[in-house]
């Protein structure tokens, strides 16, 4: 993802509105990825330089655990709805490591998929992991029971970086950086659905309301978020203008807000799903912001900042 290299060329975070003035913890070196378990009591944080996760209390951001040893280059996590087990891609090992968060080591050797992955995603329903690959243009399906794969790459547009599954685990919504399209897959079949719908230039994070009725997708090199109607399959007219370089989207899961974040801006931009406007200003951050993850009770927001090493945590309400 281009996200963290071209925040190199940021001139700086700038101090934080007192009202939404974040909380910093320190964490390993270029924090590129970040999730939360589903009772909202860690948050798991990929660090792409060492090729490790840290595992915080999300109360006091402090580690719970030694640094998890993963493969090279991890890029993003997706952790399964029971919060018993999180799923990291490894860009450059072309794997995907398992983690057992009880334990917060390694559960298997990791699974070989395709070339470059990017982005996971694991099923509401907890029964597949969707991996998008980079290079070759494809996604991976995991058994989650069995952790191999489940049949052969699905093919989709150029460069997928990023995927979402939507809330009846019936559809995968697939970012694709260069051709800057969405491909839709039919879960139950593994196929793709239809054409690829168009979006902004350079798609890199994509995100789906709780009820499953749009998507929301960063893109890059314009600097908006597309919003697509999943009923028709279409993108609303005009594109929402965010931040400079947004590379990632989380949705409060009552649905009312997108946090984006913007890797140039050093910014965290807040869209009313309600209007698809901004819903207040842009809320400073750290240096390079690359991710942002919401507590299930929709509470905080986690943003991990990619160059200077720190998590970044605002409170919601």
């Amino acid at each position: 993802m281009l996200c963290a290299l071209l925040a190199a060329l940021a001139l700086g975070a700038v101090a934080a509105d007192a009202a939404t003035e974040p909380v910093f913890f320190k964490v390993g070196s270029d924090p590129e990825a970040i999730a939360i378990t589903p009772d909202g009591g860690r948050a798991y944080v990929v660090n792409r330089r060492g090729n490790t996760v840290w595992a915080l209390d999300s109360a006091t951001g402090r580690p719970v655990a030694r640094a998890i040893k993963v493969g090279d280059d991890p890029r993003s996590i997706a952790i399964t709805p029971d919060g018993a087990r999180a799923y990291v891609v490894n860009s450059d090992s072309d794997t995907v490591s398992v983690i057992n968060t009880v334990t917060n080591k390694p559960a298997i050797k990791p699974i070989k998929v395709g070339e470059g992955p990017e982005g996971v995603a694991v099923t509401p329903d907890g029964t597949r992991a969707y991996v998008a690959n980079e290079y070759f243009s494809t996604v991976s399906v995991i058994d989650t029971a069995t952790n191999r794969l489940a049949g052969r790459p699905i093919k989709v547009g150029s460069f997928p970086t990023a995927i979402v599954i939507s809330p009846d685990s019936r559809r995968a919504y697939v970012a694709n950086e260069i051709d800057n399209t969405v491909t839709v897959i039919d879960t139950t079949t593994n196929r793709r659905i239809g054409r690829d719908i168009k979006v902004g230039f350079n798609p890199v994070a994509i995100a789906i309301d709780p009820d499953g009725a749009r998507v929301y997708v960063a893109n890059l090199l314009d600097g908006t978020v597309s919003v697509i109607n999943t009923a028709t399959r279409k993108p609303a007219a005009k594109a929402i203008k965010v931040g400079a370089f947004p590379c990632s989207i989380a949705i409060t899961p009552d649905g009312t807000r997108a946090y984006v974040v913007n890797a140039l801006s050093d910014s965290v931009s807040v869209i009313s799903t309600e209007t698809n406007r901004h819903a207040q200003m842009d809320i400073d951050v750290g240096f390079g912001p690359a991710a942002v993850a919401i507590t299930p009770d929709g509470a905080r927001a986690f943003v991990a900042n990619g160059l200077e090493d720190t998590v970044a945590v605002l409170e919601l309400r």
